[in-house]
């Protein structure tokens, strides 16, 4: 399980690494939209916007989606458990134990309990 959430928020890290992408997720985080817009907002091209897509896609930190009404258009949206993957990441970082998990009632982070 450690091994599975430090590869997934190492994936999710090393793709927002690029600030373009990451404008592009903040721009995502008011809601869904359109490749289109996110170039127009990002100031890019069609092209380039779509080359950021995909490394996001395929870092699973968006999630796209067809419209009904134009099967051509395709919507972006935020994944939220990838960025959930980062947080627990961190916290087990700022945690400093080996393991990620809650401590017991009175335990300090990161020191077992133990009989004195």
């Amino acid at each position: 399980m450690r091994q599975n959430v430090d590869t997934t928020a190492g994936t999710v890290i090393e793709a927002l690494s690029d600030p373009t992408r990451r404008r592009i997720v903040t721009l995502l985080s008011s809601g869904p939209k359109r490749a289109g817009e996110l170039a127009a907002a990002a100031g890019m091209s069609a092209p380039a916007m779509s080359r950021h897509l995909r490394v996001l896609l395929s870092a699973l930190v968006i999630a796209d989606e067809r419209l009904d009404e134009d099967a051509r258009a395709r919507v972006f949206r935020l994944q939220p458990e990838s960025i959930k993957a980062v947080q627990a990441w961190l916290d087990h970082l700022m945690t400093g134990r080996a393991e990620p998990g809650p401590s017991r009632p009175g335990e300090p982070a990161g020191e077992p309990a133990g009989d004195g």
